[in-house]
């Protein structure tokens, strides 16, 4: 299939969790989770409560109390100045992924999932990872190679069930323009690594949010597309029986992950690919001003 994930994530050199305790590469899906998903200091540094009041328009008296807290750090024992929670959300978060304060969030909330500890302990990793699925781990060799088999036989086994369903494409290409259809393309990381073994090199998505294999109205990576692309037709005579292949095969691509022991983790395809350095930055997920 070309080069590995792994060859092409390590020459890339440009992420600084390739030299953590477990490898990975981040990108960040602008989910939010990190903001919201428990409880955890975010320190504060020198000037930081005066930029976020500003960009709020509030006195640094007013922002104070309405979002910082002070709280002992575990390690030191100091008492050290965060950002206020509530219910394990940030109070600066807006809705699900809007931070308001986000040309102006502190230095800790930029850095992450780069921390120290999330780059030197493993049981920090996993806690990282559990919450974001920008995460993209960098399988071993001997793992990824037994679970690109098994997920090829599994796309085999697919293709031959389509045959026999036979539901018509008219090849226009607007599935793939994600705005147009109204969907959102999710997959698995294991799909995602497939994919960018497959192909390794992308232009940026031609819009945000699209899939960077998408070029000029066709796919550019049909041995590597993800489930979702294999099981979505216009076709609407098959819909049902399309969406009930669909989750039968999502079930057996998730026993390859626990059969395999391959990191498991699922999120939008363009930002996955982006994670893995396919398709440049543009490849986030379309978001105002999101987490982190």
């Amino acid at each position: 299939m070309g080069s590995t994930l792994q060859e092409h994530v390590q020459g890339a050199g440009d992420d600084p969790g390739l030299a953590g305790v477990v490898p990975f590469r981040f990108h960040c899906h602008r989910c939010g989770h990190c903001c919201s998903g428990g409880e955890g200091p975010v320190w504060l540094a020198a000037g930081e409560v005066e930029a976020m009041a500003a960009r709020l328009g509030m006195g640094v008296d007013a922002f104070t109390r309405a979002h910082v807290r002070t709280v002992s750090e575990r390690s030191t024992g100091r008492l050290r100045t965060s950002l206020r929670e509530r219910d394990g959300r940030c109070t600066l978060l807006q809705g699900s992924n809007h931070c308001t304060v986000y040309g102006d969030r502190p230095e800790h909330c930029r850095s992450f999932p780069h921390w120290d500890g999330v780059l030197t302990d493993p049981e920090a990793f996993e806690r990282a990872r559990e919450v974001c699925p920008g995460i993209a781990v960098v399988a071993e060799r001997s793992v990824r190679e037994r679970a690109f088999e098994r997920l090829e036989a599994l796309y085999r086994e697919l293709a031959a069930e389509l045959a026999a369903l036979a539901p018509a494409c008219v090849v226009s290409g607007r599935c793939c323009r994600f705005e147009e259809a109204g969907h959102e393309l999710f997959a698995t990381a294991l799909e995602a690594d497939y994919a960018a073994a497959a192909v390794p090199d992308a232009p940026p998505p031609e819009e945000p949010g699209r899939c960077p294999y998408h070029v000029a109205g066709r796919c550019t990576n049909r041995s590597g597309r993800a489930l979702g692309c294999r099981t979505y037709f216009c076709d609407a005579r098959h819909g049902a029986a399309l969406e009930a292949l669909h989750q039968r095969f999502l079930t057996s691509l998730r026993a390859i992950e626990g059969e395999t022991g391959y990191p498991a983790a699922y999120g939008r395809f363009p930002a996955l690919l982006a994670a893995r350095g396919v398709g440049g930055k543009s490849g986030a997920a379309p978001a105002s001003e999101g987490a982190p």
